[in-house]
């Protein structure tokens, strides 16, 4: 078994096939949306597993570098292909051993495990010895890790209206009700309008007070993972007027719905029902496993997704963090707790600090 510690482009387009194909992949292990984090100022890599010339499994790290801080962030996985289990204790351990070539004070990791059964996460695992030194939960919160799936299984179906008569009657009221508003799907492909609808996220946003990457932090990853077809930025439109935008991103054979947002006006023409109807149809057309509506929001959004979803899969013994530099990692967690309510002056200065050190 070979290990590839790499930013190649060759590797890396190999890499992101095999996430796009197999089934324990995530969006979040994508090349486009790991180099998104490099606008922080971050730096990234794969550490992928060969056979063979076979890529059966391997992580996305994020290096987190912050002044003097560094922290080596695998936010989902290590990934190993069914059947190759028995190579994830190996890959936990190199997450260490890589972590330590960038000198960081920390590192985590992710495994995609499940108490209920779903061909897309771990359910049975082997004895992990590597863990056995690790403490459970993550400290460093400032990339994001998955905490599971809100599932809709579509392999079931034969076609849409049985998919559709599945949902609860309410759900499928709102759904009917909304395909006869005269909206219309348009997929958001041009600067332009991509910058509309994200404006669209973004101002949803800010109403409902929760935080997004600006346009400028996200605009490159947004646009290229668009032009390479892994996502789709859904317009819903009445005539000329953006109602609401969703945008859906592929991988592991399954979409995940990633932000999105909608006017609020009366009539309300319901077009977040619109968006996640015509998000779960394209991935019953693609012929894909299912749509993870996602996790989390606020009580409105979470009741709205779970109405959708056949069952939510929260990961159970997931998530694990090693202190590699106990007295550097105390320092940071002093830093953080008592600079935290200037985190926006603190996070430019810090942005600055770290490119200038890369120069």
């Amino acid at each position: 078994m070979e290990i590839i510690n790499t930013k190649d482009a060759e590797w890396l387009k190999k890499w992101d096939a095999f996430i796009l194909s197999e089934n324990r992949g995530s969006h979040l292990l994508l090349t486009d949306w790991v180099k998104s984090f490099r606008s922080y100022g971050f730096d990234y890599e794969m550490a992928i597993f060969v056979e063979n010339g076979i890529i059966r499994g391997g992580f996305a790290a994020i290096i987190a570098k912050v002044a003097m801080f560094r922290f080596y962030i695998v936010p989902y996985g290590p990934i190993v292909t069914k059947d190759f289990e028995y190579l994830l204790d190996d890959m936990i351990a190199h997450v260490k051993v890589r972590a330590k070539t960038y000198k960081s004070c920390y590192c985590h990791i992710t495994l995609p495990h499940s108490d209920l059964l779903n061909s897309h996460l771990y359910h049975d695992l082997p004895a992990l010895p590597s863990v056995s030194n690790a403490k459970e939960g993550h400290l460093f919160k400032y990339v994001y890790s998955s905490n599971g799936l809100n599932w809709v299984g579509l392999k079931q179906f034969e076609d849409e209206e049985s998919l559709l008569n599945n949902f609860r009657p309410s759900v499928r009221r709102y759904i009917r009700s909304s395909l006869r508003k005269e909206l219309q799907e348009k997929f958001l492909t041009q600067h332009d309008e991509v910058k509309r609808g994200y404006d669209l996220c973004l101002e949803n946003a800010r109403k409902h007070q929760y935080s997004l990457r600006s346009w400028e932090a996200f605009k490159e990853t947004l646009l290229a993972m668009i032009q390479d077809g892994t996502a789709k930025f859904i317009g819903a439109f009445q005539g000329e007027d953006l109602k609401g935008a969703a945008l859906v991103i592929r991988a592991g054979n399954y979409n995940t719905y990633i932000l999105g947002g909608t006017k609020k006006e009366k009539p309300d023409v319901l077009a977040g029902h619109f968006l996640h109807w015509k998000a779960i149809e394209m991935s019953f057309r693609e012929n894909l496993s299912g749509y993870n509506i996602s996790l989390g929001g606020s009580k409105g959004v979470v009741d709205l997704k779970n109405s959708y979803a056949e069952a939510q899969l929260y990961f159970t013994d997931s998530k694990y963090h090693w202190v590699l530099k106990p007295a550097v990692f105390k320092a940071y967690l002093f830093f953080e707790k008592h600079l935290k309510p200037h985190k926006k002056i603190i996070s430019k200065v810090l942005s600055t600090l770290t490119k200038r050190n890369d120069k």
